[in-house]
């Protein structure tokens, strides 16, 4: 199930991840502007008509790889990716005079298209562009909280798979030992033998945010529910925790800066959202949901699912 906080990290990470893209290619076309000296509409080449300018080569060669976007320092190189930019100008003009720019799977998926963009330009620009976090407000976050930071010695049983995990958690429930079933089960060759101990691990030193808010809410003796990551589905044990001291707080202060700011554009998001809702008529078909079948989109490349109208 979907929660809302859920959503809003799923809608604020796609944003980021677009305009920290765009970002990248904004900067690299800055430093090529430089280097070359050259004019961004300065033309490349003339297709039937249609210029081909610094600027689009320098907009195309902002999404090669890095050892790519290199090789285009020789001029042998820039000719070839030249004459790639006209083969493709080429086939696009062919298409349009076919008139497929009308077809109507063209339509949706340009509709998509410009419905991603809108979002991530006005999640950037009404959230991610707004949310400012200072020393202070990290400090005062860290005084109000740290008491549920610090370290925590913790066991973990890592599986494949949810059912696994499942019935993992059925039998600890059932009264099941955690070092043995840690023993008998979990992937982790570095700590089964241990029974699923890993050691004291400071909060700053978790890599999966998951494992850091489902780890630091258990007391000591109490066990998590399923919690996945990168690695698989994680089931954790603490056995001993340790709060954080003002000691602990310079090491702690870049990781803490970054939670700080995604807790306040959670928020910032959520507002809007209410506000928005308050607002609008929104009505839902509660029936045609319940008779929706997914079943077909297991088998449905995702290049080609329908696009919303």
């Amino acid at each position: 199930m979907f929660t809302k906080g859920l959503k809003t990290l799923v809608v604020m990470a796609a944003a980021a991840s677009l305009f920290t893209a765009c970002g990248q290619k904004a900067g690299q076309e800055g430093k090529a502007v430089e280097a070359s000296k050259m004019d961004s509409s300065a033309v490349l080449a003339v297709v039937n008509g249609k210029n081909i300018t610094v600027d689009d080569f320098k907009i195309e060669a902002a999404s090669l790889s890095p050892m790519a976007m290199k090789s285009l320092a020789d001029e042998k190189n820039r000719q070839k990716f030249l004459d790639n930019l006209v083969d493709k100008a080429l086939i696009v003009q062919k298409a349009e005079s076919l008139g497929m720019e009308k077809d109507p799977e063209v339509a949706r998926r340009l509709n998509q298209i410009k419905s991603s963009m809108l979002l991530g330009f006005y999640v950037k620009k009404e959230v991610l562009d707004k949310v400012n976090v200072t020393d202070k407000d990290v400090k005062e976050y860290f005084d109000k909280n740290k008491g549920d930071m610090g370290s925590v010695r913790i066991s973990h049983i890592l599986v494949a798979s949810q059912k696994e995990a499942e019935d993992i958690l059925a039998k600890l429930k059932a009264g099941g030992d955690f070092k043995a079933l840690a023993r008998q089960y979990s992937l982790d060759t570095k700590t089964k033998n241990a029974g699923g101990d890993l050691g004291w691990v400071k909060w700053e030193q978790f890599g999966s945010a998951g494992l850091k808010d489902a780890a630091f809410k258990l007391k000591p003796g109490e066990v998590s529910g399923i919690v996945q990551s990168q690695f698989g589905y994680h089931i954790m044990k603490v056995t001993e925790k340790k709060p954080a001291t003002d000691a602990d707080f310079a090491a702690m202060k870049d990781a803490l800066k970054a939670q700080v700011s995604e807790k306040k554009k959670e928020e910032a998001f959520d507002a809007i959202v209410k506000d928005l809702k308050s607002k609008a008529k929104v009505t839902t078909n509660e029936e045609n949901l319940k008779k929706l079948d997914l079943s077909a989109l297991a088998e449905t490349p995702a290049d080609q699912m329908p696009m919303s109208k």
